[in-house]
């Protein structure tokens, strides 16, 4: 295997913001992010990146991987950090990894901000950056609808129930994004899009969302998923073919029990075991027509349970904001009441010190965190008056129920923000 990720790594561990109020891991939007994968797809495909798309991949990486080919694979395992990766290459189960051919490649990216799944999704299926397609966080307030909605299932934040009910207060997931899904532009290039889900997730409102044109096909389990998209492969199509497949069991395990947990090492097995003979198979029968990239869209940290992170025990800092947070417990967009601004400060400082950096709205978009040049109309009033900055392992809890999760993501930590780029030709 090709590994690159020394020669590309201190490129983006360079990538620093020149202010101190902003110490984080910044994505390579330019050309080493996941958020260049997909005008890198089309460019394969031989179709023309969508207008107003993320540039491609670094030319010198993109040609290492090939020029043209009929079909072209997305496996996007969730969660799957550039951490997690290179300790599954070194695992005792790494068979499957170690088998790799001379020519496949491995090279480090950046995800998104916010490192987070709604996020990543929507700019890997609509090539544009968040400030553009304006999904900026799990939780988000849409003025428009006066409510804080959560951007997988479209329901308002505090429900727990009856995906997609955002519709009862007019919310249209056909017409939310300000740009159309990729399916739609690789199908005027002449290019199928299919879509692996798993069957819980495939009707989803996101899902719905992004995979309109796309031929989706629900999967049940790890077996099915390989076996289904090694039938598509077998199958003769006088079409080219963008087939995308999503995998999201690593990051419910490391959500449930943190990225440290024995069942994330026993459920990365599981997947190593299933990646493999679906590989043996394919490279058994390669023809050198087809790429397959296997990424992630963000990596995971351990956020231990801790009261003192739980906002519902902080009553007076509460009372100074006009709503809850929302975005990520890893990166909370804070709404605060007119005139309580430095009560508000002063309250973070006192309370959590510099576990907690706030940061002024306007400054972090100014950063280009979210994406340099076109912004989607809602941006600013979706980031409200403050972004927060958690330092490893502290996060903000805004629900006003049980905190029930070990593995956390959204910020911008290296471990958050790396992902790897593993590419082969089948």
């Amino acid at each position: 295997m090709n590994d690159l990720t020394s020669r590309f790594l201190p490129i983006l561990d360079s990538n620093q913001i020149p202010d101190p109020l902003l110490p984080v891991f910044r994505p390579f939007y330019s050309g080493l992010s996941i958020a260049n994968l997909p005008a890198s797809i089309c460019t394969w495909l031989g179709a023309d990146p969508p207008g107003g798309a993320a540039p491609p991949l670094q030319e010198d990486l993109r040609n290492a991987l090939g020029q043209r080919f009929r079909t072209v694979i997305l496996l996007l395992v969730d969660g799957f950090g550039l951490d997690l990766f290179l300790q599954a290459i070194d695992a005792p189960s790494a068979g499957a990894w170690r088998n790799l051919p001379p020519d496949a490649l491995l090279a480090p990216l950046t995800s998104v901000v916010p490192s987070t799944t709604a996020t990543a999704l929507t700019t890997l299926w609509t090539g544009v950056l968040p400030a553009e397609h304006g999904v900026i966080g799990y939780e988000l307030f849409l003025k428009e609808y006066s409510l804080i909605a959560n951007m997988i299932f479209h329901n308002p934040a505090s429900f727990s129930e009856g995906p997609g009910n955002l519709r009862l207060a007019g919310f249209d997931p056909a017409t939310f994004l300000p740009v159309e899904p990729l399916a739609y532009h690789l199908g005027r290039a002449g290019v199928q899009t299919y879509a692996f889900i798993q069957r819980a997730l495939a009707r989803s409102s996101l899902s719905l969302q992004l995979h309109r044109e796309a031929r989706t096909s629900p999967f049940l389990n790890l077996a099915d998923l390989f076996v289904s998209l090694d039938a598509l492969l077998d199958t003769p199509s006088r079409e080219k073919r963008y087939i995308y497949a999503y995998w999201p069991g690593l990051d419910d395990t490391m959500h449930q029990f943190g990225p440290g947990d024995e069942r994330v090492q026993r459920e990365l097995a599981a997947f190593s075991l299933q990646w493999g003979y679906f590989l043996a198979d394919r490279l058994r029968k390669r023809r050198g027509d087809t790429l397959i990239l296997l990424t992630a869209d963000h990596g995971h940290i351990f956020t231990p349970k801790n009261p003192h992170f739980e906002l519902r025990h902080h009553p007076a800092l509460l009372e100074m904001l006009t709503m809850l947070p929302s975005g990520e417990a890893r990166l909370p967009y804070v709404f605060v009441r007119n005139g309580r601004q430095e009560d508000f400060l002063g309250y973070v400082d006192q309370a959590w010190g510099e576990r907690f950096r706030v940061i002024p709205a306007e400054r972090f978009l100014a950063a280009g965190l979210f994406g340099m040049g076109k912004q989607h109309p809602h941006l600013a009033e979706r980031v409200g008056d403050f972004v927060v900055l958690p330092d490893e392992g502290a996060f903000w809890y805004f629900a006003n129920r049980e905190n029930p999760l070990l593995g956390r993501h959204g910020g911008l930590s290296r471990a958050e923000m790396l992902v790897p780029l593993l590419g082969l030709i089948l």
